[in-house]
């Protein structure tokens, strides 16, 4: 009876895992939501902000060719409910060390836009990729959004300011 039991159970979680793992493979794309470009590489990472209704989302290394040559693009979008809030985004696009740990962003790969109200704060740069290099993304969202607290226009701190981060899975070409 035991093994009658543990042989499904034994089964359903090699299923799960098999499936979740290739659920995590890098693929061939056709973009994101109409505006991120195709190509080679992981769906987008969104991190929310853990005291308010706001996302940074990072996307990227996205790789394509022209020819013989790689290309990457890399960015992120800032977001948050209703529009409320002012928002500002950093990329880089980093790569990876001869050590296999140390993570160098790429002199020229970081761009900041905003500060602006609305949603969405979004930024897309492409650049060369090397084959036998490994990249990753890391965006860092800063948002100025109301704080809700009652009285606080006595003591002018209606606002907060919350920093999110996100970094993308890392990919070669």
């Amino acid at each position: 009876m035991k093994r009658r039991v543990l042989t499904p159970a034994a089964l359903a979680l090699f299923v799960l895992n098999a499936g979740a793992a290739v659920a995590l493979a890098p693929t061939w794309n056709a973009g994101y939501k109409g505006w991120w470009p195709g190509g080679f590489g992981y769906p987008p990472v969104t991190v929310q902000a853990p005291s308010y209704p706001c996302s940074v989302t990072t996307y990227g290394p996205t790789f394509n060719t022209h020819g013989s040559v790689w290309n990457q693009n890399y960015g992120g979008g800032v977001s948050c409910a209703s529009g409320v809030g002012q928002k500002s985004l950093t990329i880089s696009d980093q790569v990876l060390g001869q050590d296999g740990h140390t993570w160098f962003t790429i002199t020229g790969s970081t761009f900041t836009a905003g500060p602006i109200n609305g949603n969405p704060l979004r930024m897309i740069r492409n650049r060369p990729a090397y084959l036998g290099h490994v990249y990753r993304t890391a965006t860092v969202a800063k948002l100025v959004v109301p704080n809700g607290h009652a009285g606080c226009s006595l003591t002018n701190t209606c606002s907060q300011t919350i920093v999110l981060s996100g970094t993308s899975r890392p990919l070669a070409p």
